[in-house]
């Protein structure tokens, strides 16, 4: 029995605990972002964690538009884990939807249905969710979100047994409360676990905003208040509903769904009516610059919303039951699809282009506007092809990469992922893709050409920091191989010139650079002399030059 001053942790707890959390990230997120231990311009790990919620909260409120029961606590939380799973950004916020994730397993296999997570639930809740996480990172180190992560399961799980002296957890609240504690203590310890944090004199971004979420989930169980403003969210006023639609009519579609699609564009507004004419008929997406029209004829007018805040933010829901028709439209589901298609997150207008001229569909993704789990999946919907390989060209945007490939292979799509970590990755994998070869042949030939091709980005430090090259003041040039910085240097030519040396050998045939949005002629400069020098040591390489537009890196170089 819960004490006066601690709440149960029911359905309307687990909907204040997202907004709470989204709040706190909201206030939280220019800080967390400063966190980042390189002094590069492309930190926004608070900025994709408050979008992971921020975008969850869209699509519950996308659930607002269908007839149907109220939703209890296990259906509740099946919605809150699905909408952060495609809202996720960057490794962090794919990491965080894990939490969800665990709340929603943990209910669901609960003998019987239940209001409330029990202290038992939460920290089976927290321990899956570490589980989860771990799992999803293909080389976990700690100092990160993750020892954070660990630290709050085991406290919840010890919580729960009890100790020496300790009285086993008799409520959600109280193993919150364990919880909380450890992952603050995880926090402060990280920098003495990762050299790079030590350097910078900063703890771990991913972590400081996992203990914000879960401060946020403490702050709900023990005294339930909340403002105003959260508390007038649509989607937390009761008789919140949702309901599944089976129909087998072949027809034109059960339902006439339309809504307003705002907070998009041009790339992602195309995706949705590619992805609507798989589902569905007479689809309409008209408007513009970044507010749509959205009409479709469908059986399953869920599917149709989802879909809609996966490319941006829904409001103005209608559905009407439609009257059947014989007629019968034809939908893109007839027209033959391709054998194999790509979908490649590009960060500038001259590599989305180039990406595009392949034959990729491509979803724009940058630092601090990565692409969603989410707008990967409507990608991959709207390549329309047999098979599916996507090029998240981002380490940080890998695991919301690999999410939505898991998503799509769940709803009968064939998809997999091809592991580039930089945009000229993705140049090397498109330029061996052969649109007459089987899928496993292209997959195979693309994942060779990927992880044949060493990367290198040159930019100029954002802030004064530490690193494992030594100092760095503001305005000073940056060399990164393999993602780490490796050159310190005043004078950009001579920065290109050491980069160069470093990524290019005897062995090296090809040479590509992509130029950023922000290279005038004389950066352009500096880099052909610093390239004049490489050309004479090596007379057999083969030098490509890109204008690729990207932000935050004067530079992409690949060396293959």
């Amino acid at each position: 029995m819960s004490s006066p001053a601690e709440v149960p942790l029911d359905l309307v707890a687990a909907r204040r605990w997202a907004l709470t959390a989204r709040a706190g990230l909201a206030e939280a997120r220019e800080q967390i972002d400063a966190l980042n231990v390189f002094p590069v311009p492309d930190g926004d790990t608070g900025t994709n964690m408050f979008l992971t919620f921020d975008g969850a909260l869209d699509v519950l409120r996308g659930h607002q538009g269908i007839d149907g029961a109220p939703i209890d606590l296990t259906e509740g939380l099946a919605l809150l884990a699905r909408g952060m799973l495609l809202s996720a950004r960057g490794n962090s916020g794919v990491i965080l939807s894990q939490l969800a994730r665990g709340l929603h397993e943990a209910a669901q296999e609960a003998q019987s249905p239940i209001e409330e997570i029990s202290p038992e639930l939460l920290a089976d809740a927290f321990v899956r969710a570490d589980h989860f996480a771990w799992a999803g990172v293909s080389s976990p180190i700690e100092g990160t979100i993750l020892s954070v992560s660990r630290a709050a399961a085991t406290a919840a799980r010890v919580a729960l047994e009890g100790g020496p002296g300790d009285e086993p957890a008799s409520t959600a609240a109280e193993v919150s409360a364990a919880a909380v504690a450890a992952a603050r203590t995880a926090l402060e310890r990280t920098p003495s676990q990762l050299p790079a944090l030590a350097r910078a004199g900063v703890v771990d971004a991913g972590g400081a905003g996992l203990v914000i979420v879960l401060e946020s989930l403490q702050r709900v169980l023990t005294d339930g208040r909340i403002g105003d403003d959260v508390a007038d969210a649509p989607w937390l006023r009761s008789g919140a509903v949702v309901t599944a639609i089976d129909c087998d009519d072949d027809g034109e579609g059960a339902y006439e769904v339309m809504f307003l699609l705002s907070e998009s564009d041009v790339v992602r507004s195309a995706h949705l009516r590619a992805h609507l004419e798989q589902i569905g008929h007479s689809v309409l997406v008209v408007g513009g610059p970044d507010t749509w029209r959205v009409h479709v004829h469908c059986d399953e007018p869920q599917v149709a919303i989802e879909a809609g805040t996966m490319a941006g933010h829904v409001d103005q829901i209608r559905t009407e039951e439609l009257v059947r028709t014989v007629a019968r439209a034809t939908s893109r589901s007839e027209v033959p699809r391709a054998a194999v298609g790509v979908v490649a997150c590009a960060g500038g207008d001259g590599l989305l282009t180039l990406f595009e001229q392949t034959g990729a569909t491509v979803v724009r993704s940058a630092p601090g506007a990565r692409a969603s789990t989410g707008q990967l999946l409507n990608a991959i919907w709207a390549a329309h092809a047999e098979a599916v390989i996507v090029l998240p060209n981002d380490g940080d945007t890998l695991m919301a990469a690999q999410a939505a490939a898991s998503a799509a292979r769940e709803e009968g799509l064939v998809v997999e992922v091809v592991t580039s970590r930089a945009a000229v990755q993705g140049v090397s994998a498109l330029a061996v893709l052969d649109p007459d070869a089987s899928f496993g042949d292209a997959l195979e030939a693309m994942r060779e050409a990927a992880e044949g091709t060493l990367h290198a980005e040159l930019t100029v430090a954002s802030r004064d920091a530490q690193t494992g090259a030594g100092p760095v003041a503001v305005g000073q040039w940056l060399g990164l191989l393999d993602g780490q910085i490796v050159i310190v240097d005043d004078e950009p030519t001579r920065a290109a010139t050491r980069l160069l040396a470093r990524l290019v050998t005897d062995h090296t045939e090809l040479l590509t650079l992509v130029a950023g949005a922000d290279v005038d002629d004389e950066r352009r400069d500096d880099m052909e002399q610093a390239v004049s020098a490489i050309e004479a040591a090596h007379s057999d390489l083969e030098v490509v030059w890109l204008d690729g537009g990207q932000p935050a890196y004067a530079w992409l170089l690949g060396a293959e």
